[in-house]
């Protein structure tokens, strides 16, 4: 059977805009997560600055509105993520009004990229996906800070889809020679791909250029996407991404390596899928932290059994590895529990992590539906040792 394309990657989070759910859909709150932002939010995003002088530590975290505002929501802690305040917003005009916005991610400058220099905070997201056929052309925006969140200027507009397919999910890294890598999901190369996964980059953080596949499969169907990049201790770019209707219509997580954070080799090659010692492997939306340890732990929406069948810690557990990915990946509990997610436009969809500066520990970030409405909660658990 030829399946058409999975349904989970954006549509559920997106095109139905994570306002409401069926009651149905709606679980009891797990014990112990906190909840971060009072109003509806989606894809939460956690860092800790370590490039801001006296501020270095403070741990900011955002999530998008899903009210139709078109809003990025900044979140500020100074005790190691116990507590989180409200300190910023992105308000962006090209989402506003229906056009929609989604996606959001946050990242801090290691280094210095143009003007901006060391500790300028970006927020890249997604616009315009709802706009009619006939007029949309899906761009993802870049912002930046230069005050530690509070106040946000438009920078430029990364990439604009050519026609009316979208592009969706900006990730962003600075690579070995300095430049601003954005890395996204790309639908525009119809009809030879349904969806591929591309990177561009900047010398300024203005204009963008050299776009270059990353991830695409021969079959049209086939769906790499959601691309998240992390630096390992080594020097070496850790990339994360999901693959769509490869064996069945969903969604498996795969990773690559890049020595210089622009070179990830050949695009027609998948790179290695994340497993457990007993076959174990995890579904959709792919996010990880590395700690200074160099432990790689990832948290994906769904964690399923070598069979395909949901695994008893579904929703409830992160994968760990201490080997830059290589080998199996083991369990360990999560911070935040979702019970029982399933392929759900909020449930659990692109959580986010950050671990502790010591390693021993990290702070989960996820989201989960209450009352009908996608929130999104907070906790912070142990990272056993193996």
């Amino acid at each position: 059977m030829r399946y058409r394309r999975v349904v989970s990657f954006v549509a559920l989070a997106v095109l139905a805009g994570l306002t409401s759910v069926p009651a149905s859909a709606a679980e009891q709150p797990a014990k112990d997560r906190q909840l971060l932002y009072p109003e509806g939010a989606s894809y939460p995003r956690v860092i800790r600055l370590e490039h801001n002088g006296a501020a270095n530590g403070r741990v900011l975290a955002s999530v998008g509105t899903v009210d139709g505002s078109a809003r990025g929501i900044v979140m500020e802690s100074t005790d190691g993520g116990a507590t989180f305040e409200h300190v910023g917003t992105v308000t962006d005009p090209e989402g506003a009004n229906g056009r929609g916005m989604c996606c959001g991610t946050l990242f801090e400058l290691p280094t210095r990229v143009g003007d901006m220099p060391p500790g300028t905070l970006l927020w890249g997201a997604t616009v315009g996906y709802k706009a009619p056929e006939a007029q949309r052309h899906t761009t993802q925006r870049l912002w930046i800070s230069r005050d530690l969140g509070r106040t946000w200027t438009f920078r430029s507009d990364i990439h604009t889809s050519p026609n009316q397919y979208n592009a969706w999910e900006p990730d962003f890294s600075v690579s070995a020679d300095g430049h601003l890598v954005a890395h996204f999901s790309d639908e525009s190369d119809k009809p030879a791909h349904d969806q591929k996964l591309v990177r561009v980059r900047s010398v300024d953080g203005v204009t963008w250029t050299d776009q270059t596949e990353t991830v695409k499969h021969p079959d049209f169907y086939v769906r790499p996407g959601m691309a998240g990049v992390r630096k390992l201790p080594d020097g070496r770019y850790f990339l994360v991404y999901e693959v769509c209707n490869l064996d069945e219509p969903m969604c498996s997580v795969y990773f690559r390596t890049s020595a210089d954070g622009w070179d990830y080799g050949d695009p027609l090659d998948l790179g290695t899928s994340v497993r457990t010692a007993d076959g174990k492997w995890v579904r959709h939306t792919p996010t990880i932290t590395v700690s200074p340890r160099g432990t790689i732990v990832l948290v994906a929406e769904m964690l399923v059994n070598a069979d395909g069948s949901k695994a008893e810690g579904n929703g409830k557990t992160l994968l760990v590895n201490e080997n830059a990915g290589a080998g199996p990946w083991r369990e360990i509990p999560a911070p935040v529990e979702v019970p029982a997610p399933d392929n759900h436009g909020c449930m659990n969809f692109s959580p986010s992590l950050l671990a502790s500066r010591d390693g021993r520990s990290v702070l989960e970030v996820a989201t989960d539906v209450v009352d009908g409405v996608c929130h999104a909660f907070y906790a912070t658990g142990p990272i056993p040792p193996a």
